[in-house]
């Protein structure tokens, strides 16, 4: 190996400088690229797994990975773990079953250690530690939520019922970038933290985000605000739910965007207790009953000395009558409707043109149509003309040339991108193709250099054909052999002559080894 080196460092040595020049470059060229196509080629794209975690999930998850053999990148100063994409949701799963990444927070594993030698406070310390975590763990777990924590305050029992204080809970939550908290995921955190502590409401749930902007209703304030919120959302959820139903019902019959359907409830929020009491004179109920029965003998004497006997019976009867009465005691609900108003607004039937030049002409829809569709929404949102309902519907031309304009330009953003995409591939293809184009020129002209450096070897002489002797050769070949012993001893007789001395040690030597 190493002579076959030498040997090419002597040939390169041996060579001119241009050539040289020319086969150095080469090399470089050709590894170089060579190098560059399987970087390309080998490129791996990695991917976020998890990030703004604590240093704790960095290094369990890390630690994980290794075990695993699978190949990560840590970036974000520490906080975020990428992994090659592709594999994403994969790795996610196989770190879930293993319980990572834990969310920097310690939850009931804290009761896996032995707590013998603990005092009773130590315990209700890790017992509220331990429920902050698990807490956490589940508010974090929602998709708009970045990161959570949770602080409870448990108060010590009294003695007295009065002088005891209710426990009280704050949540501190990061939103991820873009997402916001509706108000019935702002309540069902509230209500999961209220559930999970013995004795805590949730309106002594606190929660707030990282900027400090207060996310739960000031359950604190006005109690009559507090209603109101509450009302004007019931009635919001109400008018949201009858205009989805009548919507979607024209939707399937006139198809997407053709109508549009608003809706106006008066919600009745009065608590009424009503207790009613009935007589009915006519059918008088028994109250009491007294029944006294006497009977006494009767022993008298005739005028004719004779006695007779008897008896008398006496019965005292006493009725008590109260007249009838019925007691009702009604509770209203609150939140039914008073009175509900609903619009249509309907779209009209398009005709196309003649010969297919213009926009289509408009027309209203008949009434006998619209009287339908009037029937069949009303039916649909539980219109009621007792309660005096309002109703309208109309048949009105849409305007549709922002649809048309928003179309176009997302019909022009599309092709853009794939123009784009196109020309992104098209340039990468040509720049591989110029590459090895590059290479080739290069390789190409070094070994036309290398060969015109090289001199071509001699030409091999072509044998004799083979003939059969002739007399004239069998008797030509002892003249020749003649001739060639008669010339050996020419030059040997010269050099004799030339260098006797020489001549002289050779036949001494001979003469020794005889």
């Amino acid at each position: 190996m190493y002579e076959m080196f030498m040997r090419v460092v002597d040939t390169v040595k041996r060579m001119p400088p241009n050539l040289r020049f020319f086969v150095v470059l080469s090399l470089i060229v050709v590894g170089g690229g060579t190098a560059l196509i399987y970087t390309w080629a080998n490129h791996i794209s990695y991917s976020v797994l998890y990030g703004n975690l604590a240093t704790e999930d960095i290094a369990g998850v890390a630690e994980e990975l290794d075990r695993l053999n699978i190949d990560y990148r840590v970036s974000n100063s520490g906080s975020s773990i990428s992994v090659a994409d592709g594999k994403v949701g994969e790795i996610r799963v196989r770190l879930a079953a293993a319980g990572l990444p834990s969310g920097g927070v310690i939850g009931y594993e804290l009761f896996d250690k032995s707590s013998m030698g603990m005092t009773e406070y130590i315990q209700k310390l890790n017992y509220r530690r331990a429920l902050e975590g698990e807490l956490t763990r589940t508010i974090s777990g929602l998709s708009e939520v970045a990161a959570a924590r949770v602080h409870i305050v448990i108060p010590e029992q009294k003695l007295f019922v009065e002088d005891e204080v209710p426990p009280t809970a704050s949540v501190v939550i990061k939103l991820r970038a873009g997402a916001h908290l509706d108000k019935r995921k702002v309540n069902g955190i509230m209500q999961l933290v209220a559930a999970s502590i013995e004795g805590l409401h949730p309106e002594n749930v606190t929660l707030l985000d990282y900027g400090g902007n207060l996310l739960s209703p000031n359950q604190a304030g006005d109690p009559s605000v507090t209603l109101s919120a509450r009302q004007l959302d019931l009635q919001k959820s109400v008018e949201s739910y009858l205009q989805a139903k009548a919507q979607s019902l024209l939707d399937g019959v006139l198809g997407p965007n053709r109508a549009i359907v608003r809706a106006n409830a008066k919600l009745n929020f009065e608590r009424v207790e009503k207790t009613i009491e009935e007589y009915d004179p006519d059918n008088p109920a028994i109250l009491s009953q007294e029944r006294n029965e006497e009977t006494s003998s009767d022993n008298s004497k005739t005028i004719d000395g004779a006695t007779s006997g008897g008896q008398n019976r006496k019965d005292n009867s006493v009725i008590n009558y109260e007249i009838n009465k019925t007691v009702q005691h009604i509770v209203a609900e609150t939140g039914n409707i008073k009175k509900l108003s609903v619009s249509v607004i309907v779209d009209g039937i398009y005709t196309a043109v003649e010969g297919g030049d213009g926009d289509p002409v408009f027309a209203p829809r008949s009434p006998e149509e619209l009287g339908r569709l009037e029937s069949v929404v009303k039916n649909a949102v539980g219109f009621d003309e007792t309660r005096q309902d309002g109703f309208e519907i109309v048949s009105i031309q849409f305007d549709r040339e922002y649809f048309k304009q928003e179309q176009q330009e997302l019909d022009a953003l599309e092709q853009r991108n794939f123009y784009m995409d196109l020309g992104y591939k098209a340039l990468q293809g040509l720049g591989i193709l110029l590459a090895l184009f590059i290479l080739f020129r290069f390789w190409k002209k070094t070994t036309r250099m290398i060969k015109e450096w090289i001199p071509p070897a001699p030409p091999k002489a072509k044998p004799a054909p083979l003939k059969a002797p002739t007399i004239e050769d069998e008797v030509a070949e002892p003249i020749q052999a003649e001739k060639r012993k008669l010339k050996l001893t020419d030059q040997m007789t010269q050099v004799a002559q030339d260098r006797p001395d020489e001549i002289a040690k050779v036949i001494r030597t001979m003469m020794i080894e005889e």
